[in-house]
């Protein structure tokens, strides 16, 4: 898994070297720190009390321009001749540190936002927030280009790092005043910072510590930032408004009932939100670890100018009231008072919330809805909790944890002292979600025994608020996690043979989460770097969790657990791999390689995930060194999708594939059962070879600076090479021993097959025998055919004859009958029947009609014109003569209707006639 060359190249840029302001000592190590952040092809790391940035891109563009010249030129980019080896090419790389008046302390953790424009710092009792610089405004600002927020000033002569010094804005989270203290700029350097009004002791004291930040992922301008301290309190800061004063302050142990009492067992260490892409209440959830390995979750927590989905919104109401609807049932009402169940008290809150949420945004139709909350839908959300872990976790036995620091106890803070580490204190929480199926939900718990516990969230919480009138929340039942897996991230040195109790001394380990595959997460402790790939098995649990059968669910997931099982599966052997899950964890960077010395504890780690720059992993570890890993693009192929659906479908119908009967067709076999040489199950690939031979892979051994700056052979160093040979031997050995196994598979394939040949070349020859009778019964066949055929002709030609024969057309009177049937068709239906005479007399009447129209039309005209000339003119016809001529048409329609009377009788004894024939 070593990283591109050009990545190691950049490991002795001098950006890593020592601080140039001076640090604090005498803190307790290991803890978690996450002093690496990465924006984009930018690269920030925090030393001591400097924040400095580099650009990998420009690195990777040194060392490609200079690899460049061997290819005389061939490279676009113009070859650098002032360097003469591509080390001192990359080192002549440009970077910069951030000039930020307000980092006045030991940063011990990074955040960038989402956009990239503000950079968190996070101290022991301080966050401040720095305004970055645009990204490629560095190059930019070499064509005469200038920075909008942060001016470029070049380190003066007596600094010899060759950095360039970036005056950026800067500004002190919670910088409220002390009573004292004078006002305005001054009272900046002067402020409390977290835990402001406090006594200074009270204030720099384990309670008030700030234990984690992060970026609200759904806030409008992306400028909330997140703030737990350990004493629980949890303050949400709009960068972009006031930077003083908090906008919502959440407490976590008051909201749950601990109060004052339980702080002096629980303390808060970790937080973290759920998925921004959940379909769930799981998008506005905040889950809060603490030191005791409880978990509590806070819901909804929203910023107040916040852009939310409309439809998830919409799809989260819908769930709701469904869930009012299921619980109206448990309400009741006695005679003193009416019964409501908490939880039918919990969804109709969360539905009033919902509808207020929606109404702010009514009328408008776009997918995103960005909304200004006012302080009514700002209330204070119930933590929830502490979850139940179902099965409980296997304990680990509780070990004497000592520092890897070269401190002694006396030189530590008393305030701190036998507080902030415990064997079985819990560090570090995730909150993940598989991208494809179901989107189920996974929570990772790490603890200090060098473990960490993988849960599923199969039953999403629900908003619930602080009921603010009576002060407290409603009882109800303690929210369940399904316990999953263990991981076991003990590291065992090289050069000695250290007990298992030696091995778990890692201390506090952080959990970074992978930009590319949502259920892979690194986990960093003092002893290197594990990677958790969760994507297998997060699969099989979807399709376990989808099946239809109860009975078959129930048992795909035990099975699932059972293979999943920390005591069985996921344990890490010496080389810091799993025994039996090998493809699930892996170490991927050891620094504990001698017992001799102390080990290097990683400090920060982010994953760069640039197409130009590679899939890549960049570790710091003590004091500034970095190391860069190569991450697997592994992607899952049909054939494993297909064996795992197949062996889900197996256990759930609880058949096995032995059962199965493969039959000989060969000529002459009753029904024989075909048995092969081959084992009955089916090929499985050795262990040791099954994820891809990633087990085989050393991992990145880290050695300290001065123990590399040696000369000679010592004994160590002997030790330390003896035991690399011994596991690249025993690797080798397993190896060959699968190389054995395969060999012995292969030659049994081959018989196997040669034996298949000579069994299907009987069955072929079978089959030509069979197919030339085929042939022969088929031309017979179609011979019968021919022949039915004529004979049906035959017997058709013989019943036309029988029938002609004793059964004539006609008689004599018929012939007669028909005639004369056919001569009364001819008198009515003919040329000179009835009907053509009785059309044509309508043609007459009709015409006549028209003309005596057209008669009284001209004769009143004429008779106007006759009694506007004068009484001398008088009308062509007279009255009698028309009356006439009307008499003649109605009696010649009249006659024409008894024709057609006549004709239709006719008619009508012809056809009747024609029945009786």
């Amino acid at each position: 898994m070593e990283a591109d060359e050009w990545l190691q190249l950049l490991a002795q840029h001098p950006i890593f070297g020592e601080p140039t302001t001076q640090t604090k000592s005498g803190t307790l190590m290991p803890t978690v720190r996450e002093r690496v952040a990465v924006r984009g092809t930018d690269l920030f790391i925090a030393v001591g009390r400097e924040v400095r940035w580099i650009s990998l891109k420009a690195c990777k563009d040194a060392y490609v321009r200079f690899e460049s010249k061997k290819l005389r030129g061939t490279d676009t980019l113009r070859a650098d001749s002032s360097a003469d080896t591509k080390q001192e090419a990359v080192a002549a790389v440009p970077w910069y540190k951030l000039g930020c008046e307000a980092l006045t302390f030991d940063i011990e953790r990074l955040a960038v936002n989402t956009s990239g424009k503000l950079l968190a710092a996070v101290g022991m009792h301080q966050v401040a927030v720095v305004v970055l610089p645009t990204p490629g405004a560095m190059s930019k600002s070499a064509r005469g280009g200038a920075f909008t927020a942060a001016r470029l000033e070049t380190v003066g002569e007596e600094q010899d790092d060759k950095s360039v010094w970036v005056d950026c804005r800067s500004m002190l989270l919670g910088t409220a005043p002390r009573a004292g203290t004078p006002k305005g700029k001054e009272s900046r350097r002067h402020s409390a910072g977290f835990g402001a009004g406090m006594s200074v002791a009270a204030n720099w004291s384990v309670r008030t510590r700030v234990v984690d930040v992060l970026w609200h992922p759904l806030s409008t301008n992306d400028t909330h930032l997140l703030v737990l301290q350990a004493n629980g309190t949890i303050k949400v800061f709009d960068i972009s408004e006031d930077v003083d004063s908090p906008e919502q302050t959440l407490s976590l142990f008051s909201a749950s009932g601990a109060g004052s009492a339980g702080f002096a067992m629980s303390r808060a260490v970790s937080f973290c939100m759920g998925s921004s892409t959940s379909a769930g209440w799981s998008r506005v959830t905040l889950y809060v670890l603490t030191n005791t390995a409880e978990l509590y979750s806070l819901c909804p927590v929203l910023p107040r100018r916040c852009n939310l989905d409309q439809m998830w919104l919409e799809d989260l109401l819908e769930a709701v009231e469904l869930d009012v609807r299921e619980w109206q049932a448990e309400e009741y009402e006695t005679s003193e008072c009416i019964y409501t169940p908490p939880e039918l008290i919990a969804a109709r809150a969360a539905v009033k919330w919902l509808d207020q949420i929606l109404d702010l945004d009514s009328g408008k139709s776009s997918e995103r809805m960005y909304l200004t909350l006012p302080s009514s839908l700002l209330l204070p959300a119930a933590a929830q909790g502490p979850y139940l872990f179902q099965p409980e976790p296997a304990p680990v036995a509780a070990l004497d944890y000592g520092s890897d620091s070269s401190e002694s106890d006396d030189e530590l803070d008393s305030s701190s002292r036998g507080v902030d580490f415990d064997p079985d204190d819990a560090c570090s929480v995730l909150y993940m979600e598989s991208a494809s199926g179901m989107g189920i939900g996974l929570v990772a718990i790490a603890y200090c025994d060098a473990r960490v516990e993988v849960f599923a969230d199969l039953e999403p919480v629900i908003g619930a608020w602080v009921d603010t009138s009576s002060h407290g929340t409603h009882i109800r039942d303690l929210p369940v996690l399904a316990t999953l897996s263990s991981v076991d991230l003990a590291v065992k040195a090289l050069a000695s043979c250290e007990s298992a109790k030696e091995s778990r001394q890692i201390g506090s380990v952080a959990l970074v989460a992978d930009t590319l595959s949502p259920t892979v997460f690194y986990a960093l402790h003092s002893h290197g770097v594990h990677r958790v790939d969760m994507r297998s098995w997060t699969r099989q649990l979807e399709r376990a969790i989808g099946l239809t059968s109860e009975s078959g669910r129930s048992a795909a997931l035990e099975q699932l657990l059972h293979s999943l099982d920390g005591r069985r599966g996921t344990t890490a052997d010496s080389d810091g791999h799993g025994s039996l899950a090998r493809s699930c964890v892996q170490c991927i960077i050891h620094t504990n390689p001698s017992a001799s010395r102390p080990a290097i504890p990683v400090v920060g780690a982010a994953v760069v995930d640039d197409i130009y720059l590679s899939y890549s992993l960049v570790a710091l570890i003590e004091p500034n060194q970095l190391i860069g890993v190569s991450l697997p693009l592994s992607a899952d192929s049909a054939t494993e999708e297909a064996d795992n659906e197949n062996s889900t479908t197996a256990a759930a119908d609880g058949s096995n594939g032995s059962n199965r009967r493969r039959l000989d067709l060969s000529t002459g076999a009753n029904d024989v059962v075909y048995v092969p040489r081959l084992p009955s199950s089916e090929y499985q690939v050795p262990a040791s070879l099954a994820d891809g031979s990633a087990s085989l892979q050393q991992p990145r051994l880290v050695l300290r600076d001065e123990s590399r700056g040696e000369s000679g052979v010592s004994e160590e160093r002997l030790k330390l090479l003896g035991s690399v040979v011994s596991q690249l031997r025993g690797q080798l050995s397993t190896v060959v021993d699968a190389h054995a196994e395969m060999r012995e598979r292969l030659d049994l394939q081959v018989q196997e097959h040669q034996r298949q040949h000579d069994k299907l070349s009987v069955i072929s020859s079978g089959f030509v025998k069979q197919i030339g009778q085929m042939r022969r019964s088929q031309q017979r066949l179609d011979a019968l055919r021919e022949n039915g055929q004529r004979l049906s002709l035959r017997v058709d030609q013989v019943l036309r004859q029988l029938i002609s024969h004793y059964q004539p057309e006609l008689t004599a009177a018929e012939h007669e009958f028909s005639q004369e049937v056919r001569g009364m068709d001819m008198r009515i239906n003919g040329a000179d029947g009835y009907y053509q005479l009785v059309n044509r007399l309508q043609d007459r009447v009709n015409d006549m009609r028209v003309l005596s129209k057209l008669l009284n039309a001209r004769a009143n005209t004429d008779a106007r014109r006759a009694s506007a000339e004068g009484a001398g003119m008088q009308p062509q016809l007279s009255k009698p003569a028309l009356a006439k001529l009307e008499q003649m048409l109605e009696d010649e329609q009249l006659r024409i209707k008894e024709t057609c009377e006549r004709i239709q009788d006719i008619s009508e004894r012809v056809d009747s006639a024609g029945d009786l024939a």
